[in-house]
């Protein structure tokens, strides 16, 4: 019989037959009573009692998504069990440990089913058709799940597999004399990953005419991340945070804490926020007027340890919408520096090995170490030790929020140092940070200083430098000089002048400033300033711009001005207006994204320069930019320049021509990734951080969604360049692509969590074939509802009969041989083969078959 055959098969084929029967019994049931008697003898005793009772799904394991409060938390197998007259999901000690419900569980019952409903407030609701569970449960019973967080179960550290980035580039150049320049450079970026660990290397190969080619390694290391611990482990050539003391590159080992691995309600400093809900309530956060979070609490205190505001600063409006609608509201100040950590947080450093530069010979060994903690929700005191050959350094601070006033950090930095003539200095460093909003004004501030009380201070870095630059009792300096070669086909070596002096010239001030002014519709105004003053006044350096920006309709408009010095040029200044208006008013080029560009810009150094240009997307998936541009500066008179760069799914490649009166210059490029994994070589866009190579055998040139010119090639494989790590990330093919001959159970696909630099495969079950409408007979009588249609040897169902005998079958063949099956017997199965079908673009062929009787062999 068939209960025999629905026992042994997927308790899916169960829903699907509970969900038919369901269906004709609520079309039927206010006509007439359903007559159920056909039931009894084509389904098990478990379908029967379901439709006659009203179960929504039946007895038995499943998996089901899971929702908390509305919010998706995880996937996971529930068991749904009979309790009096309906059928129930179990909710037992693991599911409410996992999700962090405050419950008394009973110790010696691990298999024991909870009743949730019995907390006040709390509800249980599931969704059979959609496979989901929602527990609505108030905040009071819940030890508080931080926003963004995610079980550590679904995070993936991927396939073993190697990877090879790859940018090639060359270069022509021709002047008006003859001359020929040949420029070419090829950079990589490979590795492999190994379960946790990974590997990364960095190199480049250059040859540029008339010199030897050079092959550069400039990074190796191995990396892991310590789940446990939320920290990363790294060894090889890597650099420092700037927390305490200036980042620097360096060889060796470094473990640190890891701010990624925190759930994003955790990351970047937040205050905490404190309220009162007089009544089951919803708290809403706004910050700019736009909502940055929201949350249902039950009446008493609440806290809000997870908010993760939209901007560094600005203050948060908090409004309390009670059960009976009345509105309470308060404002939070809030404002951060990048030293800031919320209350209880901590994060630290711990690093060792030899000083890495490209550009200097002496490269010392040193260890450092780093700590800051979020005291509470104002004040993070941070410091750090930093010990090297003849150097050593001690750094305190704190970061502070003031409300209304911002928030800012300082910290005072002493340093002894061996200079490179014997002689022993000291000195203290003085470092100030400052930001503020002011919403109502528009107003964004963002200060960085730095004063340094005596010459006798040195950073780390520049007291590596001040070694590097010794030569024969002079100090060495080597800095840029475009006036000696008026080329641009020049090279770097042959720009560069040297300047050597008795004076090693050491920083005394250095601030960075940056000011913004939104002015509604007149636009936003900028400013960006920077500083750096030397105990020898005469070497400062400066580099401010200011500007605005604004549109008026379609036209987007902007102008600057910039003041610029270097250590050992003079002042230069440049003042700049560029505009820019979309050109798709006439329907047939609208598709091509055109749009024109205008630039002028004038200097005393360069003169006026004017460029004109029109670019356009083109192709289908907009793939392929194109750009003219023509332009007439002083130094050069006309010029002409043409691009094209196209994003393809196995590579990118950029190509261009530019013409002067001086010289021409050709150029071509290529960029990519490579990926060797264990069923064979993939070639594609450059591989990022985390990327994620997608299977789906027999789907060729199926696009995947929200990525430009991938498709599925014709081996079943595409490569995501990249994804978030720590985090959900979701997959999609493009349904409308599909063909009639091609389905595809789940389009997408989601809870795909990497770990950083991970290679995550995702795999789609991809079914090819036709589609036939079948109305089947065994001995002239319509064959029973829920008889499994399958291939001949029985391991793979096409599909199901419905009512009336009739079924639905999916990715089958002309001429296949298919099988019914109803029970185990050799009279509870029959087989028929398919005629020639037709091939379709639509639709499904319609049949009228006779079952012969035939054994399953």
């Amino acid at each position: 019989m068939l209960n025999q055959f629905l026992k042994n098969n997927s308790p899916y084929l169960k829903i699907a037959v509970l969900s038919w029967s369901l269906l004709a019994f609520n079309v039927y049931a206010d006509d007439s009573e359903f007559n159920t008697a056909f039931l009894k003898d084509v389904t098990d005793q478990v379908v029967f009692e379901a439709v006659t009772k009203g179960y929504s799904i039946l007895p038995g394991e499943y998996e089901f998504t899971i929702y908390i409060n509305n919010q998706r938390i995880d996937k996971r197998v529930i068991k749904f069990y009979q309790q009096d007259q309906s059928v129930v999901p179990c909710i037992d000690a693991r599911f409410i440990e996992d999700y962090q419900i405050i419950l008394n569980l009973e110790k010696s019952a691990t298999d024991q089913c909870y009743d949730l409903t019995s907390l006040p407030e709390a509800k249980l609701s599931f969704d059979a058709g959609l496979q989901t569970l929602n527990v609505s449960i108030p905040q009071i019973f819940l030890q508080q799940n931080i926003r963004g967080y995610i079980p550590t179960k679904l995070y993936d550290q991927g396939i073993n597999a190697l990877i090879i980035n790859y940018n090639a580039n060359s270069s022509i150049y021709k002047n008006k004399s003859g001359a020929e320049h040949i420029n070419s450079s090829l950079f990589l970026n490979s590795g492999f990953n190994y379960g946790a660990w990974r590997y990364r290397n960095q190199s480049s190969f250059s040859k540029y005419s008339d010199q030897e080619q050079q092959w550069d390694n400039v990074i190796n290391k191995l990396e892991r991340d310590i789940l446990p611990l939320r920290a990363r482990l790294e060894i090889g050539d890597t650099t420092t945070r700037n927390d305490v003391f200036d980042s620097i590159n360096f060889r060796g080992l470094q473990f640190s804490s890891d701010d990624a691995q925190l759930p994003i309600g955790l990351q970047n400093y937040a205050p905490i926020i404190r309220g009162t809900a007089l009544s089951n309530a919803l708290v809403e956060v706004r910050q700019n007027n736009y909502l940055v979070y929201s949350m249902n609490v039950a009446a008493g205190n609440f806290e809000i340890k997870d908010l993760y505001a939209a901007n560094q600063s600005g203050d948060l409006e908090i409004r309390i919408i009670e059960s009976d609608g009345s509105i309470r509201k308060f404002t939070q100040p809030y404002s951060s520096v990048p030293n800031m950590l919320r209350a209880g947080q901590n994060k630290y450093q711990i690093t060792g090995g030899q000083y890495k530069s490209g550009s200097s010979d002496y490269q010392p060994y040193f260890g450092q170490l780093s700590y800051t903690l979020g005291l509470n929700n104002y004040l993070t005191p941070y410091a750090g030790v930093l010990v090297a050959e003849d150097y050593y350094a001690i750094a305190g601070g704190f970061a502070w929020s003031l409300g209304h006033f911002g928030a800012f950090s300082t910290d005072l930095s002493y340093a002894n140092n061996t200079l490179s003539n014997g002689r022993q200095e000291d000195g203290l460093g003085l470092r100030l940070l400052y930001a503020k909003s002011l919403n109502t004004l528009g107003t964004e501030i963002r200060f960085s200083g730095y004063h340094y009380t005596s010459k006798g201070y040195y950073g780390f870095a520049d007291a590596v430098q001040e070694k590097a630059q010794w030569k024969n009792g002079h100090y060495e300096y080597t800095y840029s000089d475009n006036n000696l070669v008026n080329d641009s086909s020049g090279l770097e070596d042959q720009q560069t002048n040297t300047y050597y002096s008795n004076t090693y010239y050491s920083k005394k001030n250095q601030y960075q400033i940056f000011l913004s002014q939104q002015l509604g519709k007149w636009g936003q105004m900028y400013a960006n300033l920077s500083d750096t003053q030397y105990w020898q006044k005469d070497y400062n350096q400066r580099n401010w711009q200011i500007g605005y920006n604004n549109n008026f309709q379609r036209l987007s408009y902007g102008m600057y001005y910039q003041n610029s010095k270097n250590l050992f040029n003079g002042s230069d200044y440049s003042l700049g207006i560029n505009f820019s208006l979309p050109i798709d008013q006439y329907r047939k080029i609208k598709k091509y994204d055109l749009s024109s560009n205008n630039n002028y810009q004038y200097s005393p150094s360069s003169g006026s320069i004017i460029q004109t240009s029109l670019s356009g997307n083109f192709l289908e998936d907009k793939n392929l930019q194109i750009q003219a541009q023509i332009g007439h500066s002083e130094t050069s008179a006309n010029n002409f320049n043409l691009n094209a760069a196209y994003r393809g799914t196995k590579a990118n490649s950029n190509f261009g021509y530019g013409y002067t009166k001086d010289n021409q210059q050709f150029y071509a490029g290529m960029n990519g990734g490579i990926l060797v994994h264990s069923n064979g070589i993939i070639f594609g866009q450059q591989l990022n951080s985390s990327p994620i190579l997608v299977e789906a055998k027999g789907a060729q040139n199926i696009r995947v969604e929200n990525q430009t010119g991938l498709k599925i090639d014709k081996n079943g494989y595409a490569i995501i360049s990249s994804s978030n790590a720590y985090a959900r990330n979701r997959v999609a093919l493009q349904a409308e692509d599909l063909g009639q001959n091609i389905s595809i159970d789940d389009l997408v696909k989601t809870d795909i969590v990497p770990t950083k630099y991970a290679i995550v495969k995702v795999k789609f079950d991809v079914k090819t074939g036709h589609s036939v409408l079948v109305n089947l007979t065994f001995k002239g009588k319509e064959l029973a509802t829920g008889t499994d249609i399958t291939e001949i040897n029985g391991l793979s169902r096409v599909g199901l009969v419905g009512l009336n005998g009739q079924a639905y079958l999916t990715n089958v063949e002309s001429g296949q041989t298919l099988m019914a099956k109803w029970g185990d017997a050799v009279n509870q199965q029959c087989q028929f083969s398919l005629p020639q079908l037709s091939n379709r673009a639509m639709g499904y062929d319609e049949l009228t078959i006779s079952c012969e009787a035939g054994e399953h062999k």
